[in-house]
């Protein structure tokens, strides 16, 4: 049987979704999971590695092949993309010793501040170097057993291949640990930290094959001994790729559990096969990142949206929708009502991981559909922010063309409120999506492509173009002014909280 069909899978914060597509990108098969983040302390966040990737993959993966048109011969390669960074240690088996710390952890604080003391970095509460840090001074006998740490992706290639790695974008996110320049770990920063660099694993480019399906693999997810794996990379690399955005000036604005305005600044085609380097600058940058949006909707719709949801399983439609209708009955600006939506702190362009959720201007007269709309707003505040706050930083934030996407995009209130309150047009791809873009990738590492152009122009269509009213815009003027003015007002309330909790990082 030809092997010409490619399967990709993206293992998200709160769910996880694979494709099975053929070469003209046809969508033949796909499948979604929905987990949950444990929260076992406030800010902190955790996924459980072995039953939450591995066994969203595997899950995902029997569904695929149990389609009847799908035979797994037929499978000529697999990517994984995930959420990243992650910090899951494993020992010498691969074996899990703790809950992955995900990337929107907070726990790491004073360890941020130590290593960029030493080193003369500006490292967040991202990057995995604190946190693996934090593992070192707060756990020390697990840490004793480490012998590898994985994110999300790699630590599914390594159950798949048995292949330690790791890509070169990932590997960047370490912050300290990670020479850029020469894309090799730096022995002399690992020694000063503590960390042995033999448990950090080499990098690869994200389209290289580093491995094939076990025996012991394909037995548990269906699929073909010795099919090629891919090294993979994170899920913004591959929600760029799949919403078309792979060139400088283009634009993502990325409504996922996180809520990222993405600026690309190079060729995604050249950072598939090759480590970039600092000289050239980081490939894109973060104007708004907001850890907390889709998962702000998620949230409310558990706490709150139960009724919906209910609803929603009769009327064969999502409660989601519902929700959305009871928000467009509410005028711009929710009567007033303002949210803070920094929930698990904030990262972009405010940096502030103490930073919490605030409904700010409740009244009598607000309603649950006045808080929904709220949170639907507090993401285009946001992007507002972090775009103006880079332009005026005197970086150039010209938008060649503006992408909506991830599973919020789905949301034509939402993309509208957000177009009105920035100004600007946002496109929408409904197929666009990390899964999409691994597929395509895995067919690009065993050569069915040569170029990324295949993918924009055959892949991907434009569904719709969500134009600013600029009415509309003006009446947001005013709200926003107070979303700005909030943090800074605040500031030191939230400092006092967390003395008041204890501490993010006890």
């Amino acid at each position: 049987m030809a092997k010409s069909f490619l399967l990709g899978v993206d293992i998200g914060t709160l769910g996880s979704k694979g494709v099975v597509v053929d070469p003209e990108g046809r969508v033949l098969a796909q499948h979604f999971c929905e987990h949950d983040v444990l929260h076992p302390k406030p800010g902190w966040a955790e996924h459980d590695p072995e039953q939450t990737w591995w066994g969203d993959f595997v899950r995902i993966t029997q569904a695929l092949l149990a389609q009847p048109d799908i035979e797994p011969e037929a499978i000529a390669a697999v990517c994984v993309s995930g959420l990243i960074p992650d910090l899951a240690p494993t020992d010498g088996e691969g074996q899990p010793l703790r809950n992955a710390i995900l990337y929107s952890d907070n726990r790491a604080l004073e360890e941020i501040q130590y290593v960029n003391q030493l080193f003369g970095t500006q490292l967040t509460s991202e990057e995995i170097t604190p946190k693996l840090l934090w593992f070192l001074r707060h756990e020390p006998d697990l840490f004793a057993r480490t012998r590898m740490i994985f994110n999300a992706h790699s630590y599914v290639v390594y159950k798949l291949t048995g292949q330690y790695t790791i890509d070169y974008l990932t590997a960047c996110l370490f912050g300290a640990i990670y020479a850029t320049s020469r894309a090799e770990w730096r022995e002399d920063a690992c020694r000063q930290l503590g960390i042995p660099i033999e448990i950090l694993p080499p990098p690869h480019p994200p389209a290289q094959v580093v491995g094939e399906v076990t025996k012991t693999a394909a037995e548990q997810t269906g699929l073909a001994q010795n099919t090629p794996v891919l090294a993979g990379s994170g899920d913004v690399y591959f929600s760029l790729l799949g919403a078309g955005v792979t060139e400088p000036g283009e634009v993502m604005i990325y409504y996922g559990t996180a809520g990222l305005t993405t600026l690309c600044h190079c060729s995604l085609e050249y950072l598939a096969r090759k480590p970039y380097s600092i000289d050239d600058g980081f490939p894109f940058s973060y104007p708004a990142y907001m850890l907390t949006s889709g998962e702000l909707v998620h949230w409310f719709r558990d706490q709150f949206g139960t009724c919906e949801a209910e609803v929603a399983k009769w009327l064969s439609r999502s409660a989601y929708q519902l929700l959305d209708e009871e928000a467009a009955q509410i005028p711009p600006g929710s009567e007033g009502l303002i949210l803070l939506p920094y929930f698990l702190g904030q990262r972009s362009p405010v940096f502030d991981p103490l930073a919490r959720g605030v409904f700010f201007g409740l009244s009598m007269s607000h309603t649950r559909a006045h808080l929904y709309r709220a949170i639907l707003e507090s993401y285009g505040y946001g992007i507002r922010h972090g775009l103006e706050e880079t332009a005026s930083r005197g970086q150039d934030v010209r938008l060649k063309r503006v992408v909506a996407t991830g599973g919020g995009a789905r949301s034509s209130l939402w993309r509208q409120i957000v177009s009105d309150i920035v100004g600007i047009a946002q496109e929408y791809i409904s197929r666009a999506d990390a899964p999409l873009a691994d597929a395509y990738l895995a067919g690009y590492g065993v050569g069915l492509f040569s170029d990324f152009e295949t993918m924009r122009r055959e892949w991907l269509e434009v569904t719709s173009v969500t134009q600013p009213r600029m009415d509309i815009h003006l009446q947001y003027q005013p709200f926003y002014e107070i979303y700005r003015d909030l943090h800074q007002s605040l500031r030191d309330h939230f400092v006092a909280l967390d003395r008041a909790m204890g501490g993010i990082s006890a």
